[in-house]
């Protein structure tokens, strides 16, 4: 079994909550995190600074999570940073395990790289490690998202491209 090396210490955008704001203050406390209040900070800070991830909350700024992601991935600095979407422990009866599956679809479909619910990972030592190695395995594999968001992104011209070709030729 090959031995785990976490990534050298990051600097990390907290776009979260102040339960689960805690929470990865302990659980990433080697790397350099960056918490902001709102989504105006968050959009500031990432114009200004460069992040290896940014970790966003449900709730974040009443629950502005999805409008922030949006903006992230609409600006083409922004566009290939990974994005990991979380939803804390204290939740109201209106989010049942199906409407959890949506968020995780939702985030998904803007392009988020990943979605926690961390009611899946107990606030122990064993649960803190798997979301810290979560984290690390991001930043990690930063070149690998950047290839893909590459490929999501260029495949409408590449496809256009293609179809001028085939049109000059007459085939």
């Amino acid at each position: 079994m090959q031995s785990y090396t976490p990534p050298e210490r990051s600097r990390i955008l907290l776009a979260v909550t102040s339960d689960v704001s805690e929470r990865f203050e302990r659980v990433l406390h080697r790397h350099e995190l960056v918490k902001v209040e709102n989504a105006r900070e968050a959009l500031r800070a990432l114009h200004g600074d460069r992040f290896k991830i940014v970790i966003l909350s449900v709730h974040f700024d009443e629950s502005q999570m999805f409008s922030l992601l949006g903006d992230i991935r609409s600006h083409t600095r922004y566009r290939k940073i990974p994005i990991l979407c979380v939803l804390g422990m204290q939740r109201g009866k209106a989010i049942t395990d199906v409407a959890v599956e949506g968020l995780d679809h939702a985030v998904k479909a803007l392009r988020a790289n990943g979605f926690l619910d961390l009611q899946h990972f107990p606030d122990d030592e064993q649960g803190n490690a798997r979301i810290a190695r979560i984290v690390d395995y991001l930043i990690l594999i930063d070149g690998d998202l950047q290839h893909s968001a590459r490929m999501l992104d260029d495949s409408v011209v590449e496809i256009d491209r293609r179809k001028r070709s085939t049109e000059a030729h007459g085939s």
